[in-house]
């Protein structure tokens, strides 16, 4: 019998504008390429503690705790695949281009083709973490808690192989390549200054905690804040001695990050951006870095951050 192999593993998602379909997928759905996820359902065994003069647990007494659906899954997205997830991470629909963070979030409905069955998920994005490094492409990992698998007329179930193919779900985009490190061009804007960085990641935050009342599955998965960090490196010379003056002050400074990739062009805009202060440390004869780890802020009317992508 012939092996189960990743490679032959696919994705597909609801975008935003097809939500009313639910879990039913079609040529209307769209497929993403993924590097690899742990997203699973998992039933709590809720064992016997009891004394009853042995050690041995009785099968009897076993019960099935809360059904939990929870992981994540690993990107290294392109124009077209970030077009499609910033809705579920920031909780709006593009506005010619424009995300602003939203304080409620929409389900992100998932089929996952896992070669030897199907299986569809219910979730939203609980926190989303963009990262770079030098000569690399940038990475998304999005961690998602959600309520069930199977569809609204199957709940709970896993489906049998072939769903996917069925579903006539269209071919992923592969006209633009992902974006690169490099495409950060000459770094970070603060204060209307740039500082070249070799070390990136953002991270929202949505902080959701599922619902549980009498039955095994989640019934709610709100957001119960939204927190969101910046972590960058910069060179440690007189240029960027601003940067350290600012984060033991506790000034706040706009900023902003694009990356720029042929003609799509993906940015970050915050209200402001708060450090906490850290010193450099010397870990040996290689270069002095500072170490820059933000969380943004509102100011006035103006949102943490917002995100600008190709309209």
């Amino acid at each position: 019998m012939t092996e189960s192999m990743g490679y032959l593993a696919a994705l597909a998602m609801q975008p935003y504008a097809n939500l009313a379909a639910t879990t039913t997928f079609s040529a209307s759905s769209a497929r993403l390429e993924f590097y690899d996820h742990d997203l699973k359902e998992s039933i709590e065994l809720i064992q016997d503690d009891g004394l009853r003069g042995t050690r041995t647990r009785a099968s009897e007494r076993l019960a099935l705790g809360n059904i939990k659906i929870g992981g994540s899954i690993s990107f290294e997205p392109t124009p077209a695949e970030l077009v499609l997830l910033m809705p579920f991470i920031l909780g709006t629909a593009s506005s010619s281009g424009s995300y602003v963070v939203a304080d409620t979030l929409p389900n992100l409905y998932l089929l996952g083709d896992f070669v030897n069955k199907c299986v569809t998920f219910t979730t939203r994005v609980t926190k989303a973490t963009f990262s770079g490094s030098p000569g690399q492409k940038i990475k998304l990992k999005l961690e998602l808690v959600g309520t069930t698998i199977g569809t609204i007329a199957a709940p709970g179930v896993i489906q049998a192989a072939g769903v996917f193919a069925s579903a006539s779900i269209p071919a992923m985009d592969l006209t633009v390549r992902p974006y690169m490190f490099y495409d950060m061009g000459s770094g970070i804007t603060i204060n209307a200054i740039s500082y070249a960085v070799d070390k990136f990641e953002l991270s929202i935050d949505n902080k959701i905690e599922p619902t549980y009342m009498q039955g095994q599955t989640a019934t709610d998965l709100e957001p119960t804040d939204r927190v969101i960090t910046l972590g960058i490196q910069t060179k440690y010379t007189s240029t960027e001695s601003v940067l350290q003056t600012d984060t033991r002050a506790g000034t706040a400074r706009a900023a902003s990050v694009a990356f720029t990739n042929g003609a799509s062009v993906f940015s970050f805009t915050f209200g402001a951006l708060v450090a906490m202060p850290e010193t450099v440390t010397v870990p040996g004869r290689q270069h002095l870095r500072l170490p820059l780890n933000y969380q943004a802020y509102g100011l006035s009317t103006t949102k943490e951050v917002v995100v600008a992508l190709p309209a």
